[in-house]
This record gives structure tokens, sequence and C-alpha cells, in this order.
């Protein structure tokens, strides 16, 4: 008896030391990729952002990764682009031949999901062609083409032996795709069939009715409800702003009523933040507002440092020096010699790709002849890469651009530009003859009125 006492007590002990084993807490993501030269991949999700390493030898790829949801994402490989559903334990392989994308092949648990967002291209691809087509259709057609594409999409789904958990969110995702497309089709169909008098008629489902600002975790997963979200948000700001109100803070204010969720409000701030504070015409004022209304501490430190940043080149500042911009006579110019006529400066930032740019070159050119003798020059600035240098040059003589043209040494990357914290174009700034910053968001041409203020205020009249 003792001795099975002791046997039992022995055996009790050695369960209890035996090592627990360790509770998987991440996947492995990996691939073979064919014909593939570059070492560009990278996995992309809601605020998750990983570079993948890739051997060129073995052309493979292996990473390990801990995600905090699961959900949808993005893989790039170079410019190609893959949707992938990931689950926080489930490893996801492919084998792809680069140059051949549509043979693309998943395997793993998670490789059921890829294989069905093959298919669902495929059936865009079949019925829709591409979403200008869509929109392009007249509205009897655009909907019923609309409709029968998500009734196809919902029947590929349910028929695909689908993850239940993914199943259930992809019919949600079909959902806001099908009201996406609804949302675009009055913006985008006045333009893309010439009928700029278009008015939906009465029985064009309504999208507003049905989509509610507040669904975090929704706009967190899917693409397409992000996208409806942030345009309206966008069009109710633009709808509020006032002639001479400053729209950058008007988009906060439009967010900080309309939004309560904290991820849905934190995004869109930070989003439109990150460049919205580069254009807005009270600095102080924007960046208090931001830090009032968001929550996100990271978003909050990233604003930040824009704003101290821009505190440099506030109203008032010095003008940052540039030296060596080589002008349209292959000559160099600075800011100084600029600065030496004793003029006020009128600053064009733009490149020869820019839409918005061009748009606003007759107008510009216009100016500059009307105010060719008075106390002002005007400079315009390319950040085209070094290698289209010879389509500016053609652009400023097909265009008979005037004032003093200057191409930026390091595009984007000049140290002018960066003082700026420019990010979008054009840009405008205004620059008194001694070289302090009157305006780093100085109006454009085409803001007219608001301009022609601005000079009269400075004395320049014509």
């Amino acid at each position: 008896m003792k001795k099975i006492v002791l046997l039992a007590l022995i055996g009790g002990i050695m369960l209890s030391c035996k090592k627990e084993e360790p509770v998987k807490d991440y996947l492995i993501l990996s691939g073979t990729v064919d014909n593939f030269k570059k070492r560009d991949i990278k996995l992309e999700g809601f605020e998750f952002e990983k570079k993948v390493p890739f051997n060129k030898k073995t052309k493979t790829f292996v990473d390990t990764l801990r995600i905090e949801r699961d959900g949808y994402y993005k893989l790039t490989i170079n410019k190609r682009k893959f949707d992938v559903y990931l689950t926080k334990t489930d490893d996801l392989k492919l084998l792809l031949d680069y140059k051949n994308p549509d043979a693309i092949k998943f395997e793993g648990v998670n490789g059921v999901t890829g294989s069905y967002f093959i298919k669902k291209k495929n059936l865009f691809a079949e019925q829709i062609i591409n979403l200008r087509e869509l929109l392009g259709k007249e509205e009897p057609d655009f909907l019923s083409t609309l409709d029968t594409y998500k009734n196809a999409l919902t029947d590929l789904a349910i028929n695909s032996k689908l993850p239940e958990a993914f199943l259930k969110k992809e019919i949600k995702n079909i959902e806001y795709e099908y009201l996406r497309d609804l949302y675009f089709y009055p913006t985008y169909y006045p333009a893309l069939s010439g009928n700029e008098d278009f008015v939906p008629s009465e029985n064009f489902p309504s999208v507003t009715d049905k989509i509610n600002f507040n669904e975090g975790e929704d706009y967190k997963d899917f693409d397409f409800y992000q996208k409806i979200v942030q345009d309206e948000i966008q069009r109710l700001a633009d709808e509020r702003a006032t002639e001479d109100a400053d729209v950058a803070l008007t988009y906060l204010e439009t967010v900080q009523t309309e939004v309560t969720d904290s991820i849905v409000k934190n995004d869109l701030l930070f989003e439109k933040g990150q460049k919205g504070i580069t254009y807005a015409e009270d600095l102080e004022g924007y960046y208090n507002k931001y830090m009032s209304f968001s929550t996100n501490k990271a978003h909050k430190d990233r604003i930040s440092e824009i704003y101290n940043s821009l505190k440099l080149t506030a109203k008032g500042m010095p003008c940052p020096k540039f030296e060596n911009y080589e002008n349209i006579d292959g000559e160099a110019t600075s800011l100084d010699e600029l600065l030496g006529s004793g003029k006020y400066l009128y600053i064009d930032v733009w490149a020869t790709w820019c839409s918005f740019c061009k748009r606003e070159t007759p107008l510009l050119k216009r100016l500059e002849l009307q105010y060719h003798d008075q106390n002002i020059e005007f400079v315009s600035i390319s950040v085209d890469n070094i290698n289209a240098k010879d389509k500016w040059k053609e652009t400023i003589q097909q265009k008979e651009m005037g004032g003093v043209q200057l191409f930026a040494d390091k595009s984007f990357g000049s140290d002018f530009i960066k003082k700026f914290a420019i990010k979008g174009l054009p840009r405008f700034i205004m620059v008194d003859p001694e070289g302090n910053i009157i305006s780093p968001n100085a109006p454009r041409p085409s803001d007219g009125e608001k301009l022609i203020n601005m000079l009269e205020e400075l004395g320049i009249s014509i």
C-alpha cells in the first residue's frame, strides 16, 4: 500500500513539473515569388504596416507576425496588390509568378480566403470591367448592373466554403461596396457622361440614411465604409465653410460635431490633419483644437512635431533660404538674389504632373502681366524630379509662363520645401522685401478677391 501511495506521489510531482506548452500568439506569413527582382514587400492594415524581407537568392520571404486583430490586409509586392484576410494564429503562404499574378496560389488555413479574393477580383473584371465604366452608365443601367454584381458577389461568398467568422464580415463588406458605388454615382456620373445637369431620380437609393459615422469596428475592417465616411465628412465640411473660413479648421470642427466614436474620430482627424495643419491660416488655433479633439497620443505627438516645425515658417519668421536653384536660362539663383530687388515675392511651388497646378497657371500668368511693373516678383519653383527637367522647360515654353522660373535642387527633398512642410501642390507663399514671411499659405490666383485684397493691404495695386 505504501508503495502504491509513493508511486502516485512521484507521478503527481512529475506531472506538476511538466512544462506547459506555450500558447501560439503569432502567424507565419511566407511565400515564393518567381521573376521578382525587387525587395519591396509590405503588409498593411488599419494602423498596421510591416515591411517583409525578401531573399532574392531563394526567391522567398518569411516573417513571424503578431497582429492585434483578425481582419482585412493588403499585401503589396512591388506594384502588385493582393487582398488577404489574416487571423492571429493561422499561417498564410502564397506562391506567385510576378509576371503572371492571376495564377497566384494560397496555402494554409487563411489560403481559402486568399483564393476567394482572386475569384472576387475576376468576377469584378467580368461584370464591371472597371469603376469608371460602371459610374459612366445611365442611371437604370447602373442600378441594374450594380444589383446583379452584388447578388453574384453574395452567391460567390456563400458558396466558397469560407470560415464562418470571415463570411459574416464579407457579407457586410459586400454591402458597403454596394453603398460606396451608390454614393459615388451622383458625383462622378455628370463628369464621366458629360451631362453636367444630371440629377438622380426620386427613386435613386439614399446612402447617407444607411451610414452611421460611429461604427468603429467597421471603420477598422472595411475600406468601403471608411471611404464613404471620409468623403461625406469632407462634403459636410465644404458645405459649412464660408467664403472667408479657414477650410482646414472647418474640417476639424465638422469631425468633432458629427463623430463620437473615438476610433473613427481620431483617424479622420489624423488622416486630414497631417496635411491640413500645413494649410491652416491660424496655425496656433488649428493646433489647439486638434489637441483638444483627438484622444490618440501617437497621433497628437506626430501633429505636435509638424506644428513645431511649421512655427519656424509662420507669419513674421525669416523665410528659409535656398541657393543654386537652376533658372530657365540654366543659371543658378538664390533667395538672397531675388530679395536684392527690394520687392515682395509671391512664390508658387508646383510640378508639371500636378493637375491643380495646371488650373492655376493661366491665372498666375495673367496676374504676372497685370502686376509686372509693381513692387512684386512672381517666382515659380518646380519640385519635379531631376529626370523631368526637360519636360519642365517644355511646359514653360509651351505655356509662355512668365516671372522667375526655378527648378528645386532635390525635388520634395529640398531644404526649402521640407522646412515649409509642403505636403500638397500647388502651394503659394508671400515674402516681404526684408525676407520675412507674410503668409506661408498665401491665397491662390483662383482665390480672386482674397489675393487682390492681400496685395492691396501690402500697397500693391494696378
